[in-house]
């Protein structure tokens, strides 16, 4: 998930933002095309809600520019000012807010320094063995944001709070994760990613729904999660799952058997994109603070349903 002011890490700031997207045309001509597509699902004269597909990087990071949801929006629509208000990681998909109108931009990135946004993920893992269906529980952990491994790094304590107090490195992360129960998922990616030396855990049960052979498809049972971010980590849902047991299906740096994930050559030297993190931005709701209404928006993805085939033309 993305950073917000206030919370875990360093503002990351409008004008270093600002900065990081001036793209020119060399820069255009160097980058290879990804071939995924943010899509508009809201469009107001202050900001634009965006579902954000996996693997299309939220902004410019200094190898990725032009190929970025922000970048993408700027050129499709002829505004150089839209800038992302808050950040997803490369691997998760859903929602984004983006403001186009530098005037208002601050209010709208207030709301996540002060916290005043409400933000849902949806997730998928193995099917739990000491959770039941409906079930909700508070985890609070304590993060370290810069182990000498990948990722983050959760920092075993018995009173998080007092650790984070005598520790400011290290930061809390809260998340309340609620079982949704078992469901039916098309996970062929991440089989196949199993099966050929992917990224991902040895325990996914490879069998479908149904069936008692063990080895006969794609579509199977697996675990739906909802998760309630109220602190805004880089990586804390990833992270979380993983230190309850169960890691996210695709996930590339955490979890026991974890490795490389994204863009990956094919054997016929095309680039491929497998497996997908299933881990998305469901929901955000906020007051406006221009115009004071209450703003609620759903991704329409179905997280059950078969990862985002990539687009065909660039």
């Amino acid at each position: 998930m993305g950073r917000a002011a206030g919370n875990r890490d360093d503002w990351w700031g409008l004008e270093k933002n600002r900065q990081a997207a001036q793209v020119d045309v060399a820069a255009h001509e160097r980058e290879e095309y990804i071939p995924f597509e943010p899509v508009i699902l809201a469009d107001t004269d202050e900001f634009l809600v965006v579902d954000k597909p996996p693997f299309l990087p939220a902004t410019p990071n200094g190898r990725i520019v032009a190929n970025t949801v922000q970048e993408r929006l700027r050129g499709i629509l002829g505004e150089p000012e839209i800038v992302a208000v808050h950040r997803l990681d490369l691997l998760t998909s859903g929602l984004m807010l983006l403001s186009r109108n530098p005037v208002t931009r601050a209010r709208y990135q207030q709301l996540f320094q002060k916290q005043e946004i409400t933000k849902e993920y949806e997730c998928l893992t193995v099917m739990p063995d000491d959770w039941h269906a409906g079930e909700s529980r508070e985890v609070t952990l304590l993060l370290d944001p810069n182990p000498a491994e990948r990722g983050v790094k959760v920092v075993e304590t018995n009173d998080p709070p007092r650790a984070a107090a005598e520790n400011p490195k290290l930061k809390l992360a809260h998340t309340t994760v609620t079982f949704l129960g078992p469901v039916a998922a098309d996970i062929g990616d991440v089989l196949a990613s199993n099966r050929g030396g992917g990224g991902t855990s040895s325990s996914i049960p490879l069998h479908t729904v149904g069936c008692g052979c063990g080895h006969c498809g794609s579509r199977m049972q697996v675990a739906h999660w909802r998760l309630q971010p109220h602190t805004g980590r880089t990586h804390q849902l990833r992270a979380t799952m993983d230190w309850l047991g169960y890691p996210i299906l695709g996930e590339d740096t955490y979890g026991g058997e974890a490795g490389a994930q994204g863009p990956s050559a094919s054997e016929d030297g095309a680039s491929k994109y497998t497996p997908q993190l299933r881990l998305t931005a469901t929901a955000l709701a906020f007051i406006d603070p221009v115009t004071g209404e209450r703003r609620a928006y759903r991704s329409t993805r179905n997280i059950a349903a078969p990862a985002d085939r990539p687009t065909t033309s660039s």
